[in-house]
């Protein structure tokens, strides 16, 4: 039973792999080098992106194919639209084994606000 109370206490102690982050912590992290990977299509990507960020098209059949290729133990920012294709994206890199994954979680509309 006190094996099964400590392996409980370091799931809970554990980092996320997925983190939630605003806008703020966004810019922040890119002065970091945080690689900022931008889940929507082509056509979304080429009318306004993120500073430095890359597009992997959340819709296409290569989409986990061109995942595998990077670097799982780097931190990752990831966005779409709204925060829906990049919640699901960030689940699938979860399950792939990447190490670090930031969730812009209002997405580029968001950013281009204000």
């Amino acid at each position: 039973m006190l094996k099964l109370f400590f392996y409980i206490l370091l799931v809970f102690l554990q980092t996320p792999i997925i983190q939630d982050i605003d806008k703020d912590q966004v810019i922040d992290l890119i002065d970091e080098k945080v690689y900022i990977i931008d889940v929507r299509t082509e056509e979304e990507f080429r009318n306004g992106k993120i500073k430095s960020s890359f597009n992997i098209d959340f819709q296409t059949s290569e989409f986990i194919d061109n995942l595998k290729k990077l670097d799982k133990e780097k931190p990752y920012i990831i966005y779409c639209m709204s925060g829906n294709r990049s919640l699901k994206a960030s689940h699938v890199m979860k399950s792939l084994g990447f190490k670090m994954i930031y969730h812009y979680k209002n997405g580029y509309k968001d950013w281009v606000e204000d």
